[in-house]
């Protein structure tokens, strides 16, 4: 009997054992000092979140600069706005008289053929005006202009300012001048070049031969 005691005590002692160890695992946050779980921080259990960074600034946005086409379209504006305000003040400008105009050649040399501002022949002289004034353009020769269908023959009386005048015998026309009024015509000379003489000067009075209108 005593024996018996004695055996089973100690199993029971296991037993016990046995079920304590049952009773309270081991696990996470559990203090067998106290009995009981400790409270774990915060930090232990949560995750810490990221760190949220702060949004970045707005950037600025950089005005396009004009391209290369946006100039040349604006240089050749401005200059079609030039040409059309020196053609409206031409318009504006009243039109110098035709004795202003013809007198930028005065003092202009005789030379056969030529047809300049400082060089010019009778009829390359009168060429010179009337495509410059009139916008008509001549032969560079009188006998040509004085035969030219477009000119309408005037009477001596009747000439106006810028009628032609020619000057020759009954058998050539060598001479041509532009009426000016007033029984003056300027015309290149041979001996003094570009000048004004009177109708009626003692050397070409009689060396008139006819007029021509061809405005």
């Amino acid at each position: 009997m005593l024996s018996r005691f004695r055996t089973v005590v100690p199993l029971l002692a296991l037993l016990c054992l046995g079920l304590t160890c049952c009773s309270f695992p081991v696990r996470t946050g559990y203090d067998r000092s106290i009995g009981d779980y400790r409270s774990v921080p915060p930090s232990e259990t949560a995750s810490t979140p990221p760190k949220e960074e702060p949004p970045a600034p707005p950037q600025e946005t950089a005005q396009e600069a004009p391209s290369d086409s946006t100039k040349h379209m604006n240089s050749a504006e401005k200059a079609r706005a030039a040409i059309n305000k020196k053609e409206a003040a031409k318009k504006a400008a009243p039109k110098s008289s035709l004795e202003s105009y013809a007198r930028q050649w005065m003092g202009a040399k005789y030379v056969y053929g030529k047809a300049t501002r400082t060089k010019t022949d009778c009829s390359g002289f009168v060429m010179q005006v009337y495509k410059g004034y009139y916008n008509i353009e001549l032969d560079h020769s009188s006998s040509k202009m004085y035969k030219d269908s477009r000119g309408k023959s005037v009477s001596r009386g009747g000439l106006k300012e810028g009628d032609l005048v020619f000057f020759g015998s009954l058998w050539k026309i060598d001479h041509v001048g532009i009426y000016l009024g007033g029984g003056r015509f300027i015309h290149a000379s041979t001996s003094k070049g570009v000048m004004i003489s009177p109708m009626q000067d003692k050397y070409w009075g009689h060396k008139y031969q006819g007029a021509r209108r061809f405005k």
